[in-house]
């Protein structure tokens, strides 16, 4: 969440309990990861790869590649091997595939 959207909610939320406040930014990021589809997924899509092929062709396992895109696993903690793999076969670069929000 960017420093801008966090000032943006003060009307709302300036005389809640920071506890309060708190719960409020937790629930907000939760509801915006669910709503997020991993970039890996988007990325064998683009391709029509199913899951499974993607594994064959990666060489990573195939309910790794589930547990990513299901966000199960952060695909940030990755090993770096795995990662490289997934870039290759689905034709991108490795940091592609990272699920790094940029601060504004």
């Amino acid at each position: 969440m960017t420093i801008t959207s966090i000032l943006l909610m003060y009307q709302k939320y300036h005389e809640m309990d920071i506890r309060q406040f708190i719960c409020a930014l937790d629930e907000m990021r939760a509801h915006h990861q669910q709503r997020q589809i991993a970039r890996q997924q988007e990325y064998r899509k683009r391709i029509c790869l199913s899951q499974k092929e993607l594994a064959e062709k990666a060489d990573v396992p195939l309910r790794t590649i589930q547990q990513y895109e299901q966000k199960q696993k952060n695909i940030n903690h990755a090993r770096a091997d795995y990662v490289i793999r997934l870039a290759k076969a689905l034709y991108c670069r490795p940091e592609d595939l990272l699920e790094v929000e940029i601060l504004q």
